[in-house]
C-alpha cells in the first residue's frame, strides 16, 4: 500500500508541472483577445468605408473632407498615382483555441473588405481628371448649399434646396458611368436641357447669399457640362444624335441648345449686373467704377504685354546671333541657333497666349468681371496674329521651294493677303468659342466647327492661289515625274481652290524633309549617306549609257595643276587652312616662350593628308611668332634604320658629333646652341618591323629624351606606322604630345579642288547627271557643285591627295572646257582573289609606307618568289606603284580602299 506522503509528493510534482502550461495558455489567450479586438475594430472601420463608398455610388453626396478620407487620397489628385493593391493579412496561430476560429474569420472578412474597397475606389479613380474634378466640385457646392438651406429667407432656402436636388441628380450619374454609360449620357442630356430656375428673393433685396446662389448655379452647370462633354468625346456625333431620337430630332435639339445658350448668357448677365450694381464694399468704390478702372488698367496692361512680347522676338534673334558666334565647330550649337531663329517670330504670340491663359482664374472677381468677359476677345486677337504668321510662312515657303524670289512689293502683298484671310477666318471662330464655353461638345458646336473648317479650307485655297505656279512646282518636286501631268490638271484654275488644300500635306512633308536635311547637313555621317544614295540612283539611271564609253586620258596641261607639287610658275600657291598649322605652332610657341619643358611633338596622319605641305606655311608663321627660332628640315631617307645613319643625319644638321658621343654630345653643345626646331619628315623610315630593325627608332627616342633646352623635335609620321610603334613601345612611353591629323571636311576638299582649278584657267561645267534633279534644283549649278563635292569627299574619305586623283578620274577635258562627272573610286573587291600571303605583303607596305622587295621579304618572312608574285599582282591590278629607287608604295587613288580592306581583315594596327 502506497503511503499518503508519497501521494502528496506526486501531487505536488504534478501541480508544479501543470501550472507553467496554464500560465502560458492564459497569456496567449490574453494576447489573442487583444488581437481579436483590434481586428474587430479594423473590420468595423472597413465596413463603414465600404458602406460610405456604396452610398456615394448610389447617389449620396459626402462632404469634401469625407470624400478624400474615404478614398484615401484627393479625388482630383494630379498626376494620379496608381492605387496600391491591398496586401492580404496572413492567418496566424494565436495559441488560444477558444478565439482562433473568430480570429480566422475576422482575417478573411478584412481581406475581403480590403479587396472590395479597392475595387470601389478604382471605380472613382478610373474616371478622367475632368470628371473627377467635376464630382469633387459638386460635393463642395452641395456642402455650401446645405449650409444655406436653413436661411431665414424662404426664397433663398427654397432656391438652395432646388440646387441641392439638381446637384444630387448630377451626382447620381456616378453609379451609371461604369455600368450603363448610355443611361448616364441620357441623364446628363436631360439635366443639361432642364436647368433649375431660381425665383427672385421675396424681400426684393439682392443679398450676398443670393449672389452665392447665382454663382453656385453657374458652377454646377459648368460641372454638368464637363461631365456631359467627357461622354460626348467618346462617341461619334451621329451616335449621339441617334441616342437623342435620330436626325428628325436635330432641329429640336438645336432649338434646345439655342435656349440653353440664351439661358446661360442670361444667367451670367444677371450675375454681372448684380456685381456692378452692388453696394459699397469695405469703404471702396462702387463695383461699376472698379470695373471701369479695371478696364482701363487691363487695356494698358494688354498693350504693355504686347510690347513686352514683341521685345522677346528681338531678344531671341540677339540670342541667335550670340549662339552663332559661340558655336565655332560645335555643330549642336549651330542646330540650336536654327531652332531659336525659327521660334523667334512665333514666340511673342505664344507668350501672350500663356499669359492670358493664367489670367482667367485671377479675373473671376466682382471688381474685374468685365475683363473676364473681354478675355476671349484678347485670345481671338492672338489667334488672328498666329493665322497671319502661318499664312505668311506658308506662302514664303512655297515660293522658296519653287526657287522664286519675292521682292519687297510682293512680300507686302503676301502679308496683306494673309491678314485679309485671317480676318475672314476669325469671324466663324468667335461663335465656336462662345458655343464651346456655353455648351461644350454639342450639335451646334459641331455645326459651327464645320463652318469654321470650311472657311479655313476655302481660305487656304485662296491663299495658295496667290502663288499658283510656285505651288505646282513645289508639289512636283518631291513626286515622281510621271505624276507631273496629273498634278498640273488637278491644279488647273477651275479646280485649284478645291484640290490645292488637299495636296498641302505633300508640301508640308517636303518642307519638313528639307528642314531635316539642312539640320543634318552638318553631320558627316549624314552627308556620306546622302552622297552614297545619290551615287546609287545615278548609277542605276546611267547604267544603260555606260556600255560603250571608255575613259579618256585627262589633258596633261590640265592634270599638272592637280599634281602634289604645283608648277614652278605659280607665284602664290593656294593653302587650305585646316587648323593643323595652328596646332603645331601652339606647342612650339609654348616651348619657345618657356611655358613648358615639352620639346617634342609627333604629327601622325594618313599618307597625303597634308602633313608635309603644312611645313611651308609653318615656317612663315614661326617667322612672326618665334623670330629667334632656327628651323632645320630633314627629310628622312628611305629606311634609315641604323643608329650610325641616324646620328650622321641629325648630327650633320645640328653640327654635333653624335656618332662617337651620341645624346651626350647633344647635351654638351646645347648651352651654346640657338633655339632650334628640328623637323624630321617621313619619320616612318626610322624603323623596319623585323628583328633588329627597331634600333633606329630607339636611337631617335634616346635623342628626343636627352635633356636639352634649345632643341624642339617635330616628327611627321604615317598613321599606320605610328600605330604599329605604339603597339610595340607603348603609346604613353614615347611622346606625350601627339597631334593626329583629322580628315578634311567637305568644305576643305571643295576649296582645294576649286583653287587648283582656278589656277588652271580652264572653264568648269557639270555633267547632266549632276544637274538633273526634280523641282527647283533642276539645272542649279550650285546644287550640282554641292552634290559633286559631297560624292568626292565621301569617296576620298577626307584625304586631299586621294581627292585630287579622284577628281582627275571624273573630268573630261575638251579644249579649254572641263566637264565634271561622277567620281568613281576603284573597288577593293579585286583583293578578294588575292591569297593570304599577298595580303601580308600589302599590309607590310601600308605599315611602312614604302618598302623594297628584299625588305618586304625580311619583314614578312616570306620567300622572294612569293613576294614577287604578290607585288606583280598588285602592280597589274593598279594599286601598287614602283618608284625609280625600287620602292613599292600604294597608289593614291587606291589608298583608302586598300587600307579599309586590310583593316577589315585585321592586318593593320589602326
Amino acid at each position: 500500500m502506497v503511503s499518503p506522503r508519497v501521494w502528496l509528493v506526486f501531487g505536488l510534482l504534478a501541480l508544479l508541472a501543470v501550472s507553467p502550461l496554464q500560465a502560458a495558455e492564459s497569456a496567449a489567450c490574453e494576447a489573442a483577445e487583444l488581437t481579436h479586438a483590434q481586428l474587430n475594430q479594423q473590420r468595423k472601420q472597413l465596413q463603414e468605408n465600404q458602406a460610405a463608398l456604396l452610398a456615394m455610388i448610389k447617389g449620396e453626396i459626402p462632404t469634401s473632407d469625407q470624400l478624400d478620407t474615404v478614398l484615401g487620397r484627393p479625388l482630383n489628385q494630379r498626376p494620379l498615382l496608381p492605387l496600391p493593391p491591398p496586401q492580404p493579412l496572413a492567418i496566424t496561430d494565436s495559441k488560444c483555441p477558444d478565439l482562433q476560429n473568430d480570429i480566422d474569420n475576422l482575417t478573411r472578412q478584412i481581406n475581403s473588405l480590403e479587396q472590395s474597397i479597392h475595387t470601389l475606389r478604382h471605380s472613382f479613380f478610373s474616371l478622367s481628371f475632368a470628371q473627377r474634378q467635376a464630382f469633387r466640385n459638386l460635393a463642395i457646392h452641395h456642402e455650401q448649399l446645405q449650409a444655406m438651406a436653413d436661411n431665414p429667407d424662404a426664397t433663398i432656402a427654397s432656391a438652395s434646396q432646388r440646387l441641392q436636388q439638381h446637384t444630387e441628380q448630377l451626382w447620381a450619374v456616378l453609379g451609371q458611368l461604369q455600368n450603363n454609360p448610355d443611361i448616364a449620357l441620357q441623364t446628363l442630356d436631360a439635366l443639361w436641357l432642364n436647368l433649375p430656375a431660381l425665383p427672385l428673393p421675396s424681400s426684393g433685396v439682392r443679398s450676398d447669399e443670393w449672389r452665392t446662389l447665382l454663382k453656385a448655379r453657374l458652377d454646377i452647370q459648368s460641372n454638368g457640362r464637363t461631365l456631359r462633354s467627357e461622354q460626348w468625346k467618346t462617341r461619334p456625333l451621329l451616335t449621339q444624335i441617334d441616342n437623342l431620337g435620330g436626325l428628325r430630332q436635330a432641329p429640336q435639339l438645336l432649338q434646345h441648345e439655342s435656349q440653353r445658350i440664351t439661358q446661360h448668357l442670361r444667367n451670367i448677365l444677371v450675375l454681372v449686373r448684380y456685381d456692378l450694381n452692388g453696394p459699397l464694399r469695405d469703404g471702396g468704390y462702387m463695383p461699376v467704377l472698379q470695373n471701369i478702372l479695371a478696364l482701363i488698367l487691363g487695356a494698358a496692361g494688354f498693350w504693355l504685354l504686347i510690347q513686352l512680347a514683341q521685345r522677346t522676338r528681338h531678344w531671341a534673334l540677339a540670342l541667335h546671333d550670340r549662339v552663332v558666334q559661340l558655336s565655332g565647330e560645335r555643330r549642336w550649337l549651330l542646330n540650336a541657333s536654327r531652332l531659336i531663329s525659327g521660334l523667334a517670330p512665333i514666340l511673342p504670340w505664344v507668350l501672350i497666349w500663356l499669359a492670358l491663359d493664367h489670367l482667367g482664374s485671377l479675373l473671376d472677381t466682382p471688381s474685374s468681371k468685365i475683363l473676364l468677359w473681354l478675355l476671349p476677345l484678347a485670345q481671338l486677337y492672338v489667334i488672328y496674329g498666329l493665322l497671319c504668321l502661318i499664312g505668311e510662312w506658308l506662302i514664303l515657303r512655297v515660293a522658296q521651294s519653287a526657287n522664286a524670289y519675292l521682292g519687297g512689293e510682293q512680300t507686302r502683298q503676301v502679308t496683306q493677303h494673309a491678314r485679309n484671310l485671317a480676318r475672314w477666318i476669325i469671324i466663324p471662330w468667335a461663335p465656336v468659342i462662345i458655343v464651346w464655353e456655353s455648351l461644350g461638345p454639342s450639335l451646334m458646336y459641331y455645326l459651327f466647327l464645320g463652318v469654321l473648317m470650311v472657311t479655313i479650307y476655302t481660305g487656304l485655297g485662296r491663299l495658295l492661289a496667290l502663288r499658283h505656279k510656285d505651288y505646282q512646282v513645289c508639289l512636283q518636286a518631291p513626286m515622281p515625274s510621271q505624276v507631273d501631268p496629273l498634278i498640273a490638271r488637278l491644279l488647273s484654275p477651275r479646280l485649284f481652290w478645291l484640290v490645292a488644300p488637299l495636296l498641302l500635306p505633300i508640301a508640308l512633308v517636303s518642307f519638313l524633309v528639307g528642314f531635316v536635311d539642312r539640320v543634318l547637313a552638318d553631320f558627316d555621317w549624314y552627308m556620306r549617306l546622302k552622297a552614297r544614295w545619290f551615287r546609287f540612283r545615278a548609277n542605276v539611271a546611267t547604267d544603260e549609257d555606260d556600255g560603250g564609253n571608255s575613259e579618256e586620258p585627262v589633258a596633261q596641261s590640265y592634270e599638272r595643276w592637280f599634281a602634289p607639287a604645283l608648277p614652278d610658275d605659280v607665284n602664290k600657291p593656294p593653302f587650305i587652312d585646316t587648323g593643323l598649322v595652328a596646332a603645331i605652332e601652339k606647342s612650339i610657341q609654348r616651348w619657345h616662350e618657356d611655358k613648358t619643358d615639352e620639346n617634342a611633338l609627333v604629327v601622325s596622319g594618313e599618307k597625303g593628308c597634308g602633313k608635309s605641305v603644312s611645313l611651308g606655311k609653318l615656317d612663315k608663321v614661326l617667322e612672326k611668332s618665334c623670330e629667334s627660332l632656327n628651323t632645320l628640315h630633314l627629310k628622312v631617307p628611305a629606311k634609315t634604320c641604323t643608329p650610325e645613319a641616324i646620328h650622321q643625319l641629325i648630327g650633320d644638321a645640328l653640327g654635333t658629333d653624335l656618332i662617337n658621343d651620341g645624346p651626350a654630345a647633344l647635351v654638351k653643345d646645347d648651352e651654346h646652341r640657338q633655339p632650334t626646331l628640328v623637323v624630321l619628315d617621313e619619320a616612318q623610315n626610322f624603323f623596319l618591323a623585323q628583328l633588329g630593325g627597331l634600333e633606329g627608332w630607339r636611337t631617335v627616342l634616346n635623342l628626343v629624351n636627352a635633356r636639352v633646352d634649345n632643341v624642339f623635335w617635330l616628327l611627321l609620321i604615317n598613321n599606320q606606322s605610328w600605330a604599329y610603334l605604339c603597339n610595340v613601345f607603348g603609346r604613353e612611353y614615347q611622346f606625350r604630345n601627339v597631334v593626329r591629323v583629322k580628315r578634311w571636311g567637305q568644305t576643305d576638299i571643295r576649296s582645294l579642288i576649286l583653287s587648283r582649278h582656278h589656277l588652271s584657267g580652264f572653264q568648269l561645267r557639270y555633267d547632266e547627271v549632276l544637274l538633273s534633279s526634280r523641282g527647283p534644283e533642276a539645272g542649279n549649278l550650285r546644287n550640282a557643285e554641292q552634290r559633286y563635292f559631297s560624292l568626292l569627299w565621301d569617296a576620298s574619305r577626307g584625304n586631299p591627295m586621294v581627292a585630287l586623283r579622284l577628281f582627275l578620274t571624273s573630268v573630261k577635258v575638251k579644249g579649254r572646257q572641263v566637264t565634271v562627272g561622277l567620281p568613281n573610286a576603284p573597288s577593293a573587291s579585286i583583293l578578294d582573289g588575292m591569297g593570304d600571303n599577298s595580303l601580308f605583303v600589302y599590309a607590310a607596305i601600308a605599315t611602312h609606307e614604302n618598302l623594297t622587295s628584299h625588305e618586304i621579304s625580311a619583314v614578312t618572312h616570306l620567300p622572294e618568289n612569293v613576294v614577287r608574285y604578290a607585288l606583280k599582282g598588285g602592280f597589274d591590278a593598279g594599286f601598287l606603284h614602283k618608284s625609280d629607287d625600287g620602292r613599292y608604295r600604294l597608289v593614291s587613288l587606291w589608298y583608302q580602299q586598300v587600307i579599309s580592306y586590310l583593316t577589315r581583315k585585321n592586318l593593320l594596327n589602326e
